[in-house]
């Protein structure tokens, strides 16, 4: 994988998108920092969900570009990365500050609103995850009070902007 490939070819620097086909690139980043810990890294993607930015930066990613920037300001990042400093854009920087200011989603929320994506109901989600029904009303209140939404289009729409599922 991307950690054996970082590990033998030891790049100055990598370029790292979020969006890789049958890969997520905050696990791919993950993966490469755990063998390489000192790896320089900047995420250069179009995923501007405040969760990725979060993630990549808690992660250890010493930079975050959004695609739609242009070649000067890429190579300003690379630079200031290189050179042992961090590039991230104060627009993302707001991202991460929204991010660290909301309670995240426990692993079985995330499980939860998987299932709610796929449509299924209540019951459903209770038999799938061998919980009670009960059990899935009250991830689901959790769920609508940490995204501050009120249904459950409004809850998947909003944890796939920002990042929580794909």
């Amino acid at each position: 994988g991307a950690g054996a490939f970082v590990a033998n070819t030891k790049p100055d620097i990598l370029l790292l998108d979020i969006c890789i086909p049958d890969r997520d690139g905050i696990q791919v980043l993950e993966d490469v920092l755990l063998v390489r810990p000192e790896q320089k890294v900047i995420m250069l993607t179009t995923s501007d969900a405040d969760n990725d930015v979060y993630m990549a930066l808690n992660l250890g990613a010493k930079g975050y570009l959004l695609k739609d920037r242009d070649a000067t300001e890429i190579t300003t990042a690379i630079d200031r990365v290189m050179n042992g400093g961090k590039y991230v854009p104060e627009a993302v920087m707001e991202l991460f500050r929204k991010r660290q200011m909301t309670p995240g989603l426990t692993p079985r929320e995330q499980e939860v609103l998987e299932n709610l994506k796929d449509g299924l109901t209540n019951e459903a989600i209770a038999a799938e995850l061998g919980v009670t029904r009960d059990a899935v009303k009250l991830h689901l209140k959790n769920i609508f009070n940490k995204l501050d939404v009120n249904d459950r289009v409004s809850a998947v729409r909003e944890a796939v902007v920002r990042g929580f599922i794909r």
